[in-house]
């Protein structure tokens, strides 16, 4: 722990502790996003599936059986409820490892496509995670991000900036704009923006990796 940041050290702390408490609040009012999510990453049989953030693993049910990949998450009280789920949903083929969104241990291109559940504004270095993700995707890659984004057009107030920096250093920032973690890897190319809920606050947002 200590060679982890300490932006990040606060925010483990807190996902390590509210496992159960985050499973029963968040679960239920993201099962249709997440379901919107899967979906849009199409899945083939013999592709392999990156998911940066896995958490508890609220996702594992609303993935293809026998999917063949990764779950990656910074927080070992959230993998271990992960480990279980992923135990009791019967997955051999799918491997959970602590590692931090923001400096993948691995390859470039190693992925089909890759999912990022509420990741990219919990992590301090929100374009860095988008930017480590496109690089360990394949070239053609699929890359879903479901997440809350500050609107665009939206101005942005100085309490709603002091909350942002509040609540981030604890579980999240609620005032990034999704053209502020674009710019982590802007070669991507954006195929999908769906709006999911409070007024697009929360969307699903869809990219690809150029190339074959």
């Amino acid at each position: 722990m200590s060679r982890v940041p300490l932006t990040v050290q606060s925010n483990l702390r807190v996902y390590d502790r509210v496992g159960p408490l985050y499973d029963a609040v968040i679960g239920p009012v993201s099962r249709r996003a997440r379901d919107r999510a899967v979906a849009s990453l199409r899945l083939a049989p013999d592709e392999t599936l990156l998911l940066v953030g896995v958490g508890s693993g609220l996702d594992l049910p609303h993935l293809p059986r026998g999917v063949r990949g990764l779950g990656v998450d910074l927080s070992d009280g959230m993998l271990q409820r992960a480990r279980a789920r992923k135990e009791q949903l019967g997955m051999p083929n799918f491997e959970l490892r602590e590692m931090d969104a923001q400096d993948l241990a691995l390859p470039d291109a190693s992925f089909d496509a890759v999912y990022l559940p509420l990741i990219v504004t919990v992590a301090p270095d929100g374009p860095r995670v988008l930017a480590e993700a496109a690089r360990v995707a394949k070239p053609g890659a699929r890359l879903v991000v479901v997440d809350k984004f500050w609107p665009e057009e939206r101005p942005r107030s100085a309490p709603v900036r002091l909350a942002s920096r509040f609540l981030g250093a604890l579980a999240t920032h609620v005032d990034r704009r999704f053209s502020e973690i674009h710019a982590g890897a802007p070669h991507l190319e954006v195929v999908g923006d769906e709006h999911l809920a409070l007024g697009g606050f929360f969307r699903l947002v869809t990219l690809r990796k150029p190339g074959s």
